[in-house]
């Protein structure tokens, strides 16, 4: 049994956030989904209905009309040419040092069991699959292992991960932060995508992206961090009205559906859709690869890794499989996994591939 080192790791200082549904004890994310499944930090089961999507009105740059941006959707298997203007970024750059936690895992049939504090905790599963990547013959159907993804890259290719943070503890607002499991899953995550080139960290405000961030780093066995925080990261970025979007939240069992209903364009017999409360999914997903990705963060290092919160990875992903993915909430309770979400190939033409991609060993819950 391993028994990992005890440092102290640095963290953002709490800031005043409110996830959506979270200030108030009746609301539905502050209630066990039928599907039964237990909340994170409880068990080894991580609960997809509960939601980490921080939504922070006004803090992003978001135009009134979504439909502004001119570029072409992208997904797998199609591609947009867009200049980007490079911008100064000032980047926080510190030591990694690992995190203070005091957990021990051991071999299992398969990948690593976890235990913190004397109690069992969950399974690090590794990717099981050995086929390569291959970039022309991937679907839309397909969650590929970072590793693969970061294997094939081309020395003049850029690549832009943005990705859900790894298991956090059951507080969905500013206050949840990662697990002992959490900070080993990112720590494996960067284990798989170890190389002595540097890599630039972007995060939200909320401090469980950040030690995501610096958990990855620590896996990668790097030394030193290059990390900043971006708005656009906060997960409110479909929102168009968020009062609007709380409304619909009340009017279901969930806010899950919601998001799920409205990302999928299924409204079964419901009285009401859900479009006053959100964008076009697919001009605003446009919009976040050729803006923030491409147009933000790609410019700053070759390879790029972003992290944000379930309720903007959870329909980026759907829009990344020009909703071909089988990620239903209304129907079966899927959710995006942890670790999870886009990966965005940049090449020397400035033509892009958005790829949906996994760091643990599947891209759902």
């Amino acid at each position: 049994m391993k028994k990992l080192v005890a440092l102290p790791l640095s963290v953002l200082a709490a800031v005043a956030l409110t996830a959506c549904g979270d200030d108030s004890s009746t609301s539905p994310e502050n209630t066990t989904p039928s599907s039964g499944i237990e909340q994170p930090g409880s068990s080894d089961s991580i609960n997809p209905g509960s939601s980490d999507g921080i939504d922070i009105p006004g803090s992003s740059a978001l135009p009134t009309d979504a439909s502004s941006s001119s570029m072409d959707p992208v997904g797998p298997g199609q591609t947009t040419s867009s200049g980007s203007t490079t911008t100064t970024v000032e980047f926080t750059t510190e030591a990694v040092v690992a995190p203070e936690i005091n957990c021990t895992t051991a071999p299992a049939a398969a990948g690593v069991d976890v235990t913190c504090d004397g109690q069992y905790v969950g399974n690090i599963m590794d990717d099981s699959d050995p086929t390569p990547f291959n970039e022309a013959a991937i679907t839309n159907l397909d969650f590929v292992g970072i590793q693969k993804i970061f294997a094939a890259l081309q020395p003049t290719d850029k690549v832009v991960f943005v990705m859900r943070h790894a298991h956090r503890t059951s507080s969905t607002d500013a206050s949840g932060v990662l697990t002992g499991l959490g900070y080993l899953q990112a720590q494996a995550v960067g284990a798989k995508i170890k190389s002595d080139e540097e890599i630039k960290y972007w995060h939200s405000e909320v401090p469980r992206t950040e030690q995501t961030c610096k958990a990855i780093a620590w896996g990668r066995g790097q030394t030193t961090i290059s990390h900043i925080a971006l708005a656009d990261l906060n997960g409110g970025w479909f929102e168009k009205d968020h009062s609007i979007v709380e409304g619909y939240n009340a009017s279901v069992p969930s806010s899950y559906e919601v998001i799920s209903r409205w990302a999928y364009n299924e409204y079964g017999d419901l009285d009401i859709t859900f479009d006053d409360g959100f964008y076009d999914l697919m001009e605003r997903g446009t919009q976040f690869i050729n803006e923030i990705v491409i147009g933000k963060i790609a410019p700053q290092s070759r390879i790029s890794i972003a992290i944000s919160h379930d309720q903007m990875l959870y329909p980026l992903a759907i829009f990344a499989s020009n909703r071909q993915i089988d990620m239903r909430y209304h129907e079966d309770k899927s959710w995006l996994n942890f670790i999870a979400g886009i990966a965005v190939i940049i090449k020397p033409d400035n033509t892009s591939k958005v790829v949906l991609v996994k760091g643990l060993d599947s891209g759902f819950q």
